[in-house]
């Protein structure tokens, strides 16, 4: 059986098909390839770890099957000057990947007041939270960071004390 007994037609049909092939495979190999961030998988011990050491740490909530999650690491956390930045001495990048059983990562999750992902939060160098938010751009990512580091080398206001 014949979907059409025109050749153009075939021609179509055939280089259509293969359009979807190729598109296919480009979006499976770039969601699938390793990250140029050298996350750290969320244990609470590591996180204590990290802040201990008085590192800005960013915490990305994120899962295998979140589209969302998927779409803001390729178009914000992949980002060169976001890599660099994460990956600098004085951060910490720290995922917590709730696709299977994580009781540890549900339950941070569910302690940053949130139940659905993605999520981010910013921890500054004195383990405050500076910054949480489902949707993010480079810039403001950069400039959350920028002033986490910051903050730390701040002389502290006498009125504040």
């Amino acid at each position: 059986m014949r979907i059409t007994s025109s050749p153009a037609r075939r021609a179509v049909f055939a280089g259509l098909g293969f359009v979807l092939i190729v598109l296919g495979a480009t979006v499976g190999v770039r969601f699938t390839r390793g990250s140029p961030i050298h996350w750290i998988y969320y244990t609470p011990e590591r996180l204590g770890e990290a802040l201990a050491q008085k590192k800005v740490v960013v915490l990305d909530f994120t899962a295998a099957w979140c589209l969302n999650c998927r779409a803001l690491e390729e178009g914000v956390l992949h980002n060169p000057r976001v890599v660099k930045v994460l990956n600098s001495p004085e951060v910490a990048p720290i995922k917590v990947d709730i696709t299977g059983k994580n009781p540890a990562g549900d339950s941070k999750l569910v302690e940053v007041g949130r139940r659905t992902i993605p999520y981010l939060v910013v921890y500054s160098r004195s383990g405050k939270e500076v910054f949480s938010s489902d949707a993010y751009s480079v810039e403001q990512l950069l400039d959350v960071i920028d002033k986490a580091i910051l903050l730390s080398f701040l002389p502290r206001s006498p009125i504040l004390g």
